[in-house]
């Protein structure tokens, strides 16, 4: 096990977990964010076993069991090897950042299954060594066209299924640029290969100004970077709509699933304990995670999802209209060596004043500290732990310049609700 949480822009994972201020961090990224209940029953087990039994379902769908020890995390990463949930090295798991529709492979109304090449794009990962230089949060995202779309998540190089004059292909993204190039879907492990490996190529002696996929878009363009693949350009923006919710009961077509989420992502083992023995109670299979820190049952029927809701409505968000899910919080004090408030308490509180439609995206966001690791894109409003007080940030990041500083907990509110006045209710 190696520790660098010291290292700027290093994100934990399983082999290499990151210290925090309740113990060792250790992060899952699950292939496709699909789990049987086999191996979420033993990622449970193992949290109340080996952890304080919290976990953190990242805004990548990854999972975070906190407070593990030194002691306990051999023991930990022993029960876990046993399912498949962990990988062979430290650096083939840091290259593993693809996310997936999260009901690939089961929506009706998909334009295709991705499963296959999201296995075959971590495979590649894995295997080739080169690229295991890519920077760790370096990224990559597989859409399927259907219900649950995540074309407008943050990744690096992204592959969205699309049907031009009735022929299927992947529209590959660099970031969120105005321009795709079209390949064919048996293309993309070889497109983001080639891509990965001109971005490589390119940051060469500039890696402190090209981090990301984006910073080399902003200097090349994107049609230029696909030209170098012999790739065509055409112009495609993405469509920043409101979506649809994974939480609440849905049928995609004739297809019936169940969304939970608990509130700003931290989740107990206990209440996943108990959600799994629901979902063999009814015969399920498996849980899906999304990259909205919820959980999804697939296959449920209506009268079991009502079962559910009445039976976990007092620990976990049942119903889309929630205002928790237009929060986005970390863990703060004193989960967090960095943080100087207590954000999740804080979060929770300043719940009441949110009125807008959790479906129109994070509306505020409350950060421990600069760094923003619950929300790194922009939100209405951010709160910005400084010294046990907020700075306040209007339609920024959390390492914006703010608005205004120190504002006690009482202040910080008064400032949410002039600012999210205007919000539907």
């Amino acid at each position: 096990m190696t520790s660098t949480s010291s290292i700027k822009g290093w994100c934990p994972g399983a082999l290499r977990p990151m210290e925090s201020g309740d113990g060792l961090i250790v992060r899952l990224r699950v292939t496709g964010g699909v789990l049987s209940l086999k191996q979420a029953r033993a990622i449970t087990k193992a949290s109340l076993d080996f952890g304080n039994g919290l976990m953190d379902l990242s805004s990548r769908a990854n999972l975070q069991l906190r407070g593990v020890t030194h002691e306990t995390w051999p023991k930990l990463i022993n029960a876990l090897t046993e399912h498949e949930l962990i990988d062979n090295d430290e650096e083939a798991e840091s290259i593993r950042n693809v996310m997936a529709s999260p009901l690939a492979g089961i929506d009706p109304t998909s334009l295709m299954d991705i499963t296959p090449h999201v296995r075959a794009l971590e495979h590649h990962l894995k295997a080739t060594q080169a690229l295991h230089h890519l920077p760790a949060k370096f990224g990559f995202l597989i859409d399927d066209g259907g219900a649950l779309s995540i074309k407008a998540l943050s990744t690096d190089i992204g592959f969205e299924a699309t049907t031009i004059n009735g022929t299927l292909s992947f529209a590959v993204r660099l970031g969120q640029a105005d321009e795709v190039a079209l390949i064919h879907p048996n293309d993309l492990v070889q497109t983001a290969n080639a891509l990965a490996h001109y971005f490589l190529q390119a940051r060469r002696g500039h890696e402190d100004s090209i981090r990301r996929i984006t910073n080399l878009v902003a200097r090349e363009g994107a049609q230029k970077i696909f030209a170098h693949l012999g790739l065509q350009t055409l112009k495609s923006k993405i469509e920043f709509h409101d979506r649809v919710s994974p939480v609440g009961f849905h049928r995609f077509g004739t297809f019936p699933c169940l969304g939970l989420a608990a509130p700003f992502g931290r989740w107990h083992a206990n209440t996943i304990s108990n959600l799994i023995d629901f979902a063999d109670r009814y015969n399920l299979t498996s849980l899906r995670l999304t990259p909205w820190r919820a959980l999804i049952l697939p296959g449920i029927t209506e009268e079991a999802a009502q079962d559910a809701i009445a039976l976990f409505s007092h620990d976990l968000i049942t119903q889309a209209q929630d205002p928790r899910l237009a929060i986005a919080a970390c863990s703060g004090q004193p989960a967090c060596l960095h943080a100087s408030v207590k954000t999740q308490e804080d979060a929770l509180a300043f719940s009441r004043l949110v009125k807008s439609p959790a479906l129109s995206g994070i509306r505020l966001h409350v950060s421990g500290c600069e760094k923003g690791c619950a929300h790194p894109r922009s939100s209405k409003v951010t709160l910005v732990g400084r010294e046990g007080l907020y700075d306040l940030v209007v339609n920024g990041k959390a390492n914006d310049t703010p608005l205004r500083r120190g504002l006690d907990a009482t202040w910080a509110a008064a400032a949410i609700k002039e600012m999210l006045e205007g919000d539907a209710a």
